[in-house]
C-alpha cells in the first residue's frame, strides 16, 4: 500500500538501471516510469560510468537519486 505522499515523493526522481539483459531493464523501466520516476538505463557498467562521468561536467543535468545495478555483467561488472 502506498503512502499518502508517494506521488509527491516519486515525481520527478531520476533512477539509473544498470542492467544487461534489455528485457528486465525495459520491463523494470517501464513499471517504474508509470509510479512517475524518470528512468535512464545502461547495458553494463563501464556504459553507466561513461554516463555518470558525463552527467558530472553538466550544469543543472539530473544526478540519479537512485542506482539499481546487476552485479554480474559483461565488459564490467556492477
Amino acid at each position: 500500500m502506498r503512502s499518502v505522499d508517494f506521488e509527491k515523493r516519486a515525481s520527478g526522481r531520476m533512477l539509473f538501471i544498470v542492467e544487461d539483459d534489455a528485457d528486465i531493464r525495459e520491463a523494470l523501466a517501464g513499471l517504474l516510469e508509470m509510479e512517475g520516476f524518470h528512468v535512464t538505463g545502461c547495458s553494463n557498467g563501464r556504459e553507466a560510468l561513461d554516463l555518470l562521468r558525463g552527467l558530472r561536467g553538466t550544469p543543472n543535468s539530473p544526478k540519479p537519486d537512485l542506482i539499481l545495478l546487476d552485479l554480474m555483467m559483461p565488459v564490467m561488472d556492477g
